[in-house]
């Protein structure tokens, strides 16, 4: 029979004592509401005691169930703060920097990057994860990335983001399109051809912010699914099947058959290149790489918190 009382069992107790209901306690905890039954039972048999009344009008806390409530407030408080001073500590001895870079423009355009860090702190150790700007979102909200370089727009709530430079868009044409000897171009010229378009599910506000701005300017080609990979993405153009609006770095990668044209609009139809990361991040490799990044690109602007 279980004798010791387990923390996790205590928040269990504090989210049913604070909501007063099995049902909603089970949904703040992501879980099922026979498991919290069960541990609530467990934690009464413990004790001894009930700490909850149980009847048609719902549920109330016992005598015994409202001192334990303030009681373990106060014990899941101070181990909460003794885990995050652990944490911090262990932060700050860290020498491993896991750093989300986006896939939306030329990776050569941070090859400076990890030589800076390295004679910054020789002992750093930069793990890379090149992936849509969304999964990195994704994943230094879930605490398995330290900062991520992300394209903007997309949704950065609750992330500390520091804008670092602008990408204008790019059209990419098949070699023998009827504007190929134009140096400049207008993005309605491309109303008539397929456009390699990404789906909304990839980063909703960068669709969103776009397609907002193709409306604004009766701008309506029919779409196609871009692919993921942009040798693909070229490969597809250079047959001649669509046309695609791509950031200029990415006019590094060269392809037969293809060929790139500024457009008249680039003012308003490019992405920002952004750094973003927690604001309770606390780690030397962190403020190294933030460090580096303001000095390479000299920002001068403040890091905001998006709320």
């Amino acid at each position: 029979m279980q004798t010791i009382i387990e923390l996790w069992q205590l928040r269990y107790f504090v989210a049913a004592a604070e909501e007063l209901s099995f049902r909603r306690a089970a949904e703040r905890l992501f879980i099922t509401q026979p498991p919290l039954t069960r541990q609530i039972q467990a934690l009464e048999e413990i004790i001894g005691t009930r700490l909850f009344e149980r009847d048609r009008g719902g549920v109330t806390l016992t005598s015994e169930g409202t001192y334990l409530l303030a009681e373990a407030r106060d014990l899941l408080s101070v181990a909460d703060a003794t885990f995050e001073r652990i944490a911090q500590r262990a932060a700050r001895s860290r020498t491993e920097l896991r750093l989300g870079i986006t896939t939306v423009i030329d990776p050569a355009l941070f090859a400076w990057l990890e030589p800076a860090l390295k004679k910054r702190e020789p002992a750093i150790r930069v793990i890379q994860k090149r992936q849509y700007s969304q999964d990195s979102v994704h994943d230094l909200r879930c605490g398995l990335l330290d900062a991520a370089l992300i394209g903007l727009p997309s949704a950065t709530d609750g992330l500390r983001v520091e804008q670092l430079f602008d990408e204008p868009l790019v059209a990419a044409l098949p070699q023998g399109h009827a504007l190929r000897k134009r140096k400049r171009i207008s993005l309605l010229e491309l109303a008539g051809d397929p456009l390699f378009w990404p789906q909304r599910r990839i980063n909703p506000s960068y669709y969103d912010h776009f397609e907002g701005f193709f409306r604004r300017h009766g701008f309506n080609p029919r779409r196609v699914v871009e692919p993921t990979d942009h040798h693909v993405l070229l490969s597809l153009i250079a047959e001649g099947q669509g046309v695609a609006l791509i950031p200029a770095s990415l006019k590094s990668i060269t392809r037969d058959g293809v060929i790139y044209r500024e457009l008249r609009e680039q003012t308003d139809l490019r992405i920002e290149v952004a750094i973003a990361y927690m604001p309770n991040a606390h780690n030397a490799p962190l403020q190294q790489l933030i460090d580096a990044l303001r000095s390479h690109y000299c920002a001068g602007i403040d890091a905001k918190l998006n709320v």
